[in-house]
């Protein structure tokens, strides 16, 4: 019996006396013949057990729990369909969980359930593989193997139906690579993100909030001041031309008077003749006035 079974539930099985023992509820109570038992052992009268067939084949299984849903049906037991659903399809946790609520309408107990074992509603192996370590982990195609079953593909051969489950196993498994990524980024060589390089690290727990603020703001004050001082420097040195400045503008002031104009972009009419040059050549522009 798997370790996620209440102790309760065993118990309450080996004092029904069932013909077949209850080893592994994921297969025992597939076919529906051992879960035909338990009802018998508190319906006798209504509960025929020679109507039941105990084989593994699909038809066997889906008769039994035709007619196990017929008596529910009838009785109005507040028994989900889900469950039954997926413990004839052999889904993890679907049998279990029919246990439990079986157990609890018939004996009027609830039972007690580790809250380790607690699992969703969502009929697969996810909880299982989050446990395992991420180099274990089923890929793609054993993950589509192991949570979409051969007998749910039969009783249900629609094809949007497939589309849609397949759909969700992979996202699943997308989402599951991609934690996984998150989660060791050394091992897959993920590099920070300059917005992630550039987010401030939180306190030590060891360190003072006050000092903090403190030598932030000293840092802050210096790098105030060195950005000030450079420019301040800048600006004087712009006030102040130099004597190379000087000579060169002394010199375009005689190359200009002369009629010649350099090609320096600091010059304007150098400038006006560069805007002009799609209509008339720049060599023509560029000609000393002899005359």
């Amino acid at each position: 019996m798997v370790a996620r079974t209440a102790r309760e539930i065993l118990r309450w099985l080996e004092s029904l006396y069932l013909t077949y023992p209850i080893v592994v509820p994921k297969w025992d109570l597939s076919n529906g013949y051992a879960y035909a038992e338990i009802l018998h052992a508190y319906f006798p009268n209504e509960i025929n057990m020679f109507a039941f067939i105990n084989g593994r084949s699909l038809n066997s299984r889906l008769l039994n729990w035709a007619l196990i849903k017929q008596f529910i049906a009838k009785k109005n037991l507040p028994i989900s369909i889900e469950f039954i659903n997926a413990t004839i399809h052999g889904k993890e946790g679907g049998a279990e969980r029919l246990l439990e609520q079986t157990f609890e309408l018939l004996t009027n107990k609830k039972p007690f359930i580790d809250p380790s074992c607690e699992r969703p509603n969502d009929f697969t192996d996810n909880f299982y593989q989050q446990n395992l370590n991420y180099f274990e982990r089923s890929h793609t195609s054993k993950s589509l193997k192991n949570n979409l079953k051969a007998t749910e593909l039969l009783t249900d051969p629609s094809h949007a139906y497939r589309k849609q489950r397949s759909a969700d196993i992979l996202n699943q498994t997308k989402l599951d690579r991609e934690k996984t990524r998150i989660d060791n980024p050394e091992r897959f060589d993920i590099k920070p993100t300059l917005a992630e390089r550039c987010l401030r690290k939180p306190l030590q727990p060891d360190s003072n909030a006050q000092d903090w603020y403190i030598k932030s703001f000293d840092s802050r004050a210096r790098s105030a001041i060195s950005t000030a001082n450079k420019s301040s420097s800048i600006k004087q040195q712009s006030r102040e031309p130099s004597a190379d400045v000087l000579k060169k503008s002394s010199l375009s002031q005689r190359q200009s008077d002369k009629g010649i104009i350099q090609a320096n972009e600091d010059n304007v009419f150098y400038k006006e003749i560069a805007l002009k040059q799609h209509s008339v050549p720049l060599s023509d522009l560029l000609q000393i006035n002899e005359s």
